[in-house]
């Protein structure tokens, strides 16, 4: 099934409006609240903690050299935010308006208000922005919701300047048999199609960057850990943590030995530079 930026808006106004009510200080973000949310069982964040942490690693690295930054596909701010609290200008962009107000609540929260806009826009015309105006560009799960509208792509590459970084954190589409189990998860689960199960980053979209950009790293992670969404909502269980760990130190051992296996792998992080 094919949806509009329209239909994805009202999905997202609607996911992202049970935060309108949150106190002010239950929106504050900064390094520390992310690095605490990534270690707490209970915490949303925790399922992907292993991405999270890599892609916080790659952006403070770089951060000190980027001090114009966008947070595409904004959600609700928490990584634009955080940023900010780090030093940085940040632009939030999201095509909910409703996430956007949020992310800007939760940047006066964090006491970042003057170093953080915000902007409700389709992915597909950024003329809000002038050509190269951020030296790094940062999307949590987005660009695989964008990249279906037309012009996303060359309007996310037009607004990053020339050397700037491009940081990603996504699900990694080349398992037939994880996307089967992905699909069969979200169909059982009643999962929305405006979730976007059914649109994951692959290899094919690797190459494309790699066509606009001068360098592309990426470092896939988890494989036979990916099972972890089958323990969705109980990772406070000592059971599933004692597998978890077990799953992902297999992971490990396997991932060294046949690294051509890394393309199986059901997550990862891009670093590039255009």
């Amino acid at each position: 099934m094919t949806i509009d930026a329209q239909q994805e808006k009202e999905f997202y106004d609607h996911a992202y409006a049970t935060h309108l009510a949150a106190e002010e200080g239950a929106l504050a973000c900064n390094r520390e609240i992310l690095e605490r949310q990534f270690d707490t069982p209970t915490d949303p964040m925790y399922e992907r903690r292993k991405l999270y942490k890599g892609v916080l690693d790659a952006l403070l690295k770089n951060l000190p050299h980027c001090r114009n930054v966008l947070d595409y596909g904004c959600g609700t701010g928490e990584w634009g935010v955080m940023m900010a609290c780090e030093g940085a200008s940040v632009s939030l962009l999201d095509l909910s308006p409703v996430g956007v107000e949020i992310g800007l609540r939760r940047a006066k929260a964090s006491g970042v208000a003057d170093r953080v806009r915000g902007f409700a826009q389709d992915a597909g015309d950024l003329n809000c922005f002038a050509d190269g105006e951020f030296d790094l560009i940062y999307a949590s799960a987005a660009l695989h919701h964008t990249m279906k509208y037309s012009n996303a792509l060359s309007e996310l590459l037009r607004v990053l300047k020339p050397a700037g970084l491009l940081v990603l954190a996504e699900g990694y589409g080349n398992n037939l048999l994880l996307n089967k189990a992905r699909r069969i998860r979200a169909a059982i689960s009643h999962e929305p199609v405006e979730a976007g199960e059914g649109i994951i980053f692959s290899t094919r979209d690797v190459e494309i960057l790699r066509s606009h950009m001068a360098h592309v790293e990426i470092t896939p992670l988890n494989l036979f850990a990916m099972a972890k969404r089958l323990f969705r909502g109980r990772f406070d269980s000592r059971g599933v943590q004692a597998t978890m760990f077990f799953l992902e130190t297999i992971d490990t051992v396997i991932l060294r030995a046949a690294p051509f296996l890394k393309r199986y792998c059901g997550e990862l992080i891009v670093v590039a530079t255009k």
